[in-house]
């Protein structure tokens, strides 16, 4: 039985097929909960003796799920629920129907010889059922929209409940709580599938750019050119790593790194270029890669936002000479804690990087750098690996709202949409939109004001940080990167996300403009 969680039909009944073992001396068949059936069951019960004739169900549940094998004979199950109806005919142990709340039920037309067994995901609860169909018609009618999270880590949760508890329990039977087995397994499956030789986890976003840069050997009397609208993590992993934050302006259209000023703020200091694959859309990088190989620059991608995002069919994290990821929680490939990588095609850099992640040790005890304590968890590692396997998944749905409000919001005066570039397959880990000038909180408190949560990616520009105050940065040195400040509003966009929710939020900022 394959894993029944799927973000597009989390609501949909599914008819799965069973896992059968076959021999000699007959047949197995095995139904397992949690990442098979979708949820721990807490009471088996079954129908037997039977008529054909005989109706059973005629009722709903509110939170029950349940998954129905017939281990002998036949009944056909009539659904009603979500606009839908379906029914499907079990006649066979080799397949389950799993059944979601909140659909009306009727079993009907039985063999004489049913022997129908049922897996429920609750106790006995009289106040869950809804018996009366009138009830239930008012009960299952679509609620209007009236809110719409800016993101829901919750819905992922309750989505993935087996998968997660089927990584908990992986971790807890490997016996390792540091490094092991299932960190190993990640970093190979992430490296293949970010189109990189080598993946080695860390334990946050944040370490994995400051381990990249001192594995190259980047440090104090060092320049590393960074875009100066980005999350202030880029620019602090240069300082912390002994180096010097040089900042370059961005393009307007795509709030990305404007590769055609960083030649200028070359120097014989200047050692790497960081480009930052903001919101999930790559930069331009072949003339980027260019540029660094005339001057020797080390090209370290902040791919933190880009998790299988494609330059000119090229992965995000397999362009330079190496990426640094964040799996922070948020992230279209989130842990449920801190947790990043560093990918690359470079053996020993990425052995570098391990070694500095683990106390700079390069066997135990035996210390041969100034390291830091930055590991990948291993139970992190373990629901990154479930999740790793719906990635692509929830970057095509994110692609289809992202579309969703493109179609929706092109043609309205003061609002900029982003852009995309013709190369570029981007996953939108941010829908943010350009807000004309001296507009934007007051589109934030419209939106508030109707239930919509929004966010700003970012609010204060590098160059304006106080923990940069001694740099001697001109204020006014990057119009863009501050001009984007006061413009950029994020809407919500999630792969989790319906469809109505996002015509709700298109909605109202039609109202908004229209006001």
């Amino acid at each position: 039985m394959k894993s029944i969680f799927d973000s597009s039909d989390m609501n949909e009944p599914r008819l799965v097929s069973v896992k059968m073992v076959r021999d000699s001396r007959g047949a197995l068949g095995v139904v397992e909960g949690l990442n098979e059936v979708g949820f721990n069951f807490k009471r088996f019960y079954f129908l037997t003796d039977l008529s054909k004739d005989s109706e059973r169900g005629g009722h709903a549940h509110k939170r029950l799920r349940q998954c129905f094998v017939a281990l002998r004979g036949g009944v056909t199950v009539r659904l009603e629920g979500f606009g839908k109806t379906h029914e499907i005919r079990l006649d066979s142990c080799e397949k389950a129907l799993i059944l979601p709340s909140g659909y009306w039920r009727e079993l009907v037309d039985f063999d004489s010889d049913s022997l129908v067994a049922v897996l429920a995901s609750e106790y006995y609860d009289e106040q869950d059922y809804i018996r009366d169909y009138e009830e239930f018609l008012s009960y299952s009618r679509p609620a209007a929209i009236t809110a719409v999270p800016y993101i829901d880590l919750g819905r992922h949760v309750e989505a993935m409940r087996g998968n997660l508890q089927e990584a908990v329990d992986r971790t807890f039977d490997s016996g390792m709580f540091i490094g092991g087995s299932l960190v190993a397994e990640f970093e190979v499956a992430f490296a293949r599938y970010s189109g990189a030789a080598k993946a080695v986890g860390v334990a946050n976003g944040y370490d994995a750019l400051e381990l990249a840069l001192r594995a190259r050997g980047i440090g104090p009397g060092h320049e590393v050119i960074v875009p100066a609208h980005t999350f202030v993590a880029t620019a602090l992993a240069v300082s912390r790593a002994g180096a010097t934050p040089v900042l370059v302006d961005v393009e307007r259209d795509t709030a990305l790194m404007d590769v055609t000023q960083v030649e200028a703020r070359i120097t014989p200091r200047t050692k790497a270029v960081i480009p930052v694959h903001l919101y999930g859309h790559p930069v331009d990088m072949d003339p980027l890669l260019e540029i660094s190989s005339r001057h020797d620059l080390f090209v370290l991608e902040d791919a933190a936002q880009s998790h299988g995002a494609f330059y000119k069919g090229r992965r995000c994290g397999s362009l330079g000479d190496a990426a640094a990821f964040s799996f922070y929680p948020t992230k279209n490939l989130g842990a449920y804690g801190d947790a990043g990588g560093v990918t690359s095609d470079d053996s020993e850099f990425v052995s570098k990087v391990r070694q500095l992640g683990n106390y700079g040790a390069s066997r135990k005890y035996y210390h041969d750098d100034l390291g830091i304590n930055s590991r990948l968890d291993p139970m992190q590692a373990a629901f990154l690996l479930q999740k790793l396997e719906w990635l692509d998944r929830w970057n095509a749905r994110r692609s289809e709202l992202a579309r969703r409000y493109i179609d929706g919001l092109s043609d309205i005066d003061g609002l900029r949409l982003p852009a995309i570039r013709n190369w570029a397959e981007p996953v939108w880990h941010v829908f943010a939109v350009q807000v004309a000038e001296g507009r934007r909180q007051a589109l934030e408190s419209w939106l508030a004001g109707v239930g919509v949560g929004t966010n700003i990616h970012y609010p204060l520009p590098i160059h304006h940080q106080k923990c940069f105050a001694n740099f001697g940065w001109d204020p006014n040195s990057f119009p863009i990167a501050q001009s984007l400040t006061q413009s950029v509003l994020s809407l919500p966009l999630d792969a989790l996300h319906t469809d109505d929710e996002i015509d709700y939020v298109i909605e109202q900022t039609r109202n908004f403009f229209k006001a």
